[in-house]
């Protein structure tokens, strides 16, 4: 197919459309509105889900408080005795550090000294407890005991909002202290905390915070890893069991990718917020779990070398959160999924040049495209949007899976597709002007052929000329009238009314085969020359015929056809007795009844060779009369409509 050729004022059109599509996609991905924020969280998730997944490494393992355990054991809160004894099993069973993803603020209301402590401040009671061992009238105690044994993580919320309380804040772990904060973090600031009493706090063996923070749209795709509060760094719950485990953060800093956490030699990338971007391993379930009701009763698992991460996955303790993985998952599981990513070292990280790499792309990809829609084909242009598309988004696919960047394809794709939807409406509105400039000029070569006919009519009859141009305005005169009414509309629309207007001067080419000496005969004609005079009709309707089985075009075809039956029928009469055929009523194509009027009109107002001019008032009563005989009533009617245009008509071509 030949490709089109675009005029340079069209091709600065295409190049210019598609810049400024392009630096519009730009500015919005450089604005980032909330909008496309959440759809490149969506694109995101599902980029994870088709990313390669790396197999967890054995270390973390889960101690889930489960339906299973509540069942057995009773409704959660537990006493604190059994807390104590399930972290004394794991710590038989080898684990190297325990990590509770629990906040355990509030003292133990079964231990027997806080109950006697209610007794007797709301009825004046008590109970003799003498006798009784320390660890067995507190249980708070008891678990602090089990707490001190081992290496242990105790988890507490901190608050971002402020809470009127004076309570000082946690006796937390904080790190890096003394170490000066860059102006390029934003960390989270934390205004208070819910703290873990500071019997157990002074127990274990450190602290972090438990706190997940959600996206706006309530999924978790990544997760704090330090927050500050008063000038102080705190640790979360997973970085206090890394550094438990002898990971030690040296410090903060910058590279090209953004902020990290320094840990010996390898860096853990975060953003401005000290967030970390989750590198999932799988859906829920993935890691080695055990119900804490096993744990107690059942034989014990080798956790030798493994962290055990202690909390609840009971759907009715609230802490199940969708995730880009699984629409339900434990937050035991997120904290284990963050440990795994610090051990294996493979977080994920959203480089801090990645917008000005996107906005490099979107450049790019909407310069290329707007080149290949200015240069190529339809079929070129949409195998070029489906590689262009599948390049993108496999690009970021590869990037995700390999370094672990965080590169958005979103608004890239949006400017290939919209460049390409966009210029490809630019290109159908100048191909369609170029068509309509064509047809046009078409349509002139068209009318041109139909004139030049018309003056080869006019050399053997002078008065034929004058006679064709006229008839034609009062068919397109007739028809508009008609138009109006009912009955009519559908069978004279805008398209029907413009061929019959062009076809109308072909109505009497036939005369071209009568004899000069009938042709031009001043008097009347003898029967024998009437009747050839006749045929004038049917040699009009063959010449067209001929030329309609030549044409190739549907359109010409349907005007050559008008113009066959207009030649054919213009001398039939509405109650039959016209010729050449006989036709009567509605038989006769409403062409031929619009030419028949204003075929007789014209030959009663002008004069011929034969006859005198009538007037124009002689010529409509004799019109009126051939009402129902001669004509249709309903072009007479017509006619009566608009018996003032016909006679300025009849003056316009003397």
């Amino acid at each position: 197919m030949k490709r089109h050729r675009y005029r340079r004022r069209d091709i600065l059109r295409l190049l210019g459309t598609g810049c400024v599509i392009t630096i519009c996609i730009v500015i919005l991905h450089v604005a980032r509105p909330e909008l496309l924020v959440h759809f490149e969280r969506k694109v995101y998730d599902v980029l994870l889900s088709q990313s390669r997944q790396r197999p967890p490494s054995p270390v973390p393992v889960l101690i889930a408080i489960d339906d299973k355990s509540l069942a057995d054991l009773g409704q959660w809160p537990w006493p604190r005795h059994v807390l104590a004894r399930l972290i004394t099993r794991l710590h038989e069973a080898g684990a190297d550090i325990v990590t509770l993803d629990l906040i355990l603020s509030a003292r133990d209301r079964t231990s027997p000294l806080l109950i006697q402590e209610e007794l007797r401040r709301d009825t004046g009671f008590s109970i003799d407890l003498e006798g009784l061992p320390r660890t067995r009238l507190d249980h708070d105690h008891l678990l602090a005991e089990a707490l001190a044994k081992m290496p242990t993580v105790l988890g507490y919320k901190l608050l971002f909002t402020p809470t009127g309380s004076d309570e000082p804040f946690c006796n937390v772990h904080p790190i890096l202290s003394g170490q000066t904060i860059s102006a390029a973090f934003s960390l989270h600031a934390a205004e208070n905390a819910v703290c873990p009493l500071t019997i157990l706090n002074a127990a274990a063996t450190n602290s972090g915070f438990i706190n997940a923070l959600p996206d706006s749209d309530g999924v978790i795709r990544r997760t704090p890893l330090m927050a500050l509060h008063a000038g102080e760094l705190l640790p979360s719950l997973i970085l206090a069991t890394v550094m438990t485990r002898g990971e030690t953060a040296i410090g903060l800093g910058q590279d090209a990718d953004g902020g990290f956490v320094q840990f010996g030699r390898k860096r853990t990338h975060i953003d401005a917020q000290g967030n970390v971007l989750l590198r999932y391993r799988g859906p829920s379930g993935t890691f080695t779990t055990y119900s804490a009701t096993d744990i107690l009763s059942a034989p014990l698992p080798d956790l030798h070398g493994r962290v055990a991460i202690v909390g609840p996955t009971a759907s009715g303790l609230g802490d199940n959160h969708p995730t880009p993985v699984d629409r339900v998952f434990p937050g035991i599981e997120v904290h284990a999924t963050l440990l795994d990513n610090l051990l294996q070292k493979d977080t994920l990280i959203r480089p801090a040049w990645a917008i000005g790499a996107e906005a490099c792309a979107i450049v790019l990809v909407g310069l290329l495209s707007s080149l290949l829609m200015m240069s190529a084909g339809p079929l070129a242009c949409a195998a070029g949007l489906v590689l262009g598309a599948t390049g993108v988004w496999s690009a970021s696919l590869w990037l995700l899976n390999g370094p672990g960047y965080w590169i958005s394809p979103l608004s890239t794709e949006i400017i290939l597709l919209g460049n390409m939807a966009l210029l490809s409406l630019v290109k159908y509105g100048m191909e369609e002007r170029e068509l309509r400039i064509r047809s046009q000029q078409l349509l002139h070569a068209q009318d041109a052929t139909i004139m030049s006919l018309t003056a080869l009519a006019e050399t053997r009859d002078p008065e034929t000329g004058g006679h064709i141009r006229r008839t034609r305005e009062y068919i397109l005169v007739l028809a508009s009238v008609l138009a109006r009414k009912t009955k009519f509309k559908k069978h004279l629309d805008r398209e029907t009314i413009e061929l019959l207007y062009k076809s109308a001067p072909l109505h009497d080419i036939g005369k071209v085969g009568i004899a000069d000496s009938i042709l031009l005969k001043p008097g009347m004609l003898t029967r024998e020359e009437f009747t050839e005079m006749q045929r004038h009709t049917v040699l009009g309707a063959e010449t067209l015929a001929e030329a309609e089985r030549q044409s190739t075009d549907s359109g010409d075809r349907s005007f050559l056809g008008l113009a066959r039956e207009i030649a054919l029928s213009h001398h039939e009469k509405w109650d039959g007795s016209g010729y050449p055929q006989g036709l009567k009523g509605e038989d006769i194509p409403l062409g031929g009844r619009l030419m028949a009027l204003a075929d007789v009109y014209d030959a009663l107002v002008t004069k011929r060779v034969y006859k005198d001019a009538m007037t124009h008032e002689e010529a409509c009563q004799i019109i009126l009369d051939g009402r129902g005989s001669h004509f249709d009533p309903d072009v007479v009617d017509a006619f009566e409509q608009s018996r003032h245009e016909f006679m300025k008509i009849s003056t316009r071509y003397d």
